[in-house]
């Protein structure tokens, strides 16, 4: 047979200060356990609120620091705005130029839309996420900036390669007097043989000059003949690529022999008269594709002098 249930009591002996009797209280366990738990429960609740008011602390510091970070960045973007704009304002200028160079070494401008569909990578994908739109723009702005700057690139390489191809045809262009002392007697085109006084057809342009001047090689070639041929005398052809060949006629003596090569102001015979001809002198021609055009059209210096224009 079960013992019937006893609730349990405590006794609690307080004794006054200065006093000598004790007095007892008697306090039921149910107490004594809500008591406890009101406790637990208040030590619980102490410590999570101190920890929530931590964690509000830390985070509102955190969030000032975010802000003033935020600030600073928002300030430094400015800046590399701001440098951005110049340097794609110089870019634009330098585009112009190149444009304004093309058309000086004869190349066709490039097209706004070959500019605009350059290569570039730094403008953001789809796919992708910016979680400020002020670097967006940055990004939009250096993508535009690489592309165009790629397709200046490969232009000033187009500039180049073209200054160079033109230097090397200049080079091979019959273009500087073939003697430096004398005086035209005789220009391309119809005029009356000296010998028949009849209007006869001139292939060349006629410089009178002393015996023994040095003539010279009026662009870079290669001796084609060196030869006697009737009624010019001693002659000299050089053959300077591109269709372009030039005669010298009348010569005293040839300074080359076929197959040599020589360079523009280079010395390739002296001024005589041999073949028909009635005082020493030189006979000149330019041919393109072996038929002879008006010397005088093809010299850079000394046209005023010797053409009388």
């Amino acid at each position: 047979m079960k013992k019937p249930y006893t609730k349990r009591r405590y006794h609690l002996l307080i004794q006054q200060a200065g006093s000598s009797s004790l007095e007892q209280l008697e306090i039921q366990s149910g107490l004594v356990k809500m008591g406890l738990v009101v406790l637990v429960v208040f030590i619980l609740g102490a410590v999570a609120g101190g920890a929530y008011l931590f964690g509000e602390m830390h985070a509102r510091s955190r969030m000032g620091h975010l802000q003033d970070e935020n600030q600073l960045l928002a300030h430094q973007l400015d800046q590399v705005k701001g440098e951005l704009n110049q340097v794609i304002s110089s870019v634009d200028s330098l585009v112009d130029r190149e444009q304004g160079l093309r058309l000086r070494v004869d190349l066709p401008p490039v097209d706004e839309d070959v500019l605009e569909a350059g290569i570039g990578s730094l403008a953001p994908r789809e796919t992708e996420v910016i979680a400020d739109a002020r670097v967006e723009d940055l990004l939009v702005q250096l993508d535009h900036l690489e592309r165009r700057l790629s397709v200046t690139r490969q232009s000033y390489g187009e500039i180049q390669q073209k200054i160079v191809d033109d230097e090397q045809r200049l080079q091979h262009i019959p273009s500087i007097m073939p003697i430096q002392e004398g005086r035209l007697t005789d220009n391309f085109g119809y005029r009356r043989d000296p010998f028949t006084g009849r209007r006869a057809f001139h292939h060349g342009a006629d410089f009178s000059a002393p015996r023994g001047t040095p003539v010279y090689a009026t662009a870079d070639g290669v001796v084609k003949r060196v030869y006697k041929a009737p009624g010019y005398g001693n002659m000299v052809e050089v053959d300077h690529g591109m269709g372009y060949t030039t005669v010298y006629g009348h010569l005293k003596r040839a300074h080359v022999r076929k197959g040599q090569q020589v360079k523009r102001g280079e010395m390739v015979a002296e001024v005589g008269n041999t073949g028909r001809s009635t005082a020493p002198h030189l006979h000149y021609e330019v041919r393109i594709e072996n038929t002879a055009v008006d010397p005088l059209d093809y010299f850079y210096e000394g046209y005023a002098l010797w053409s009388g224009r």
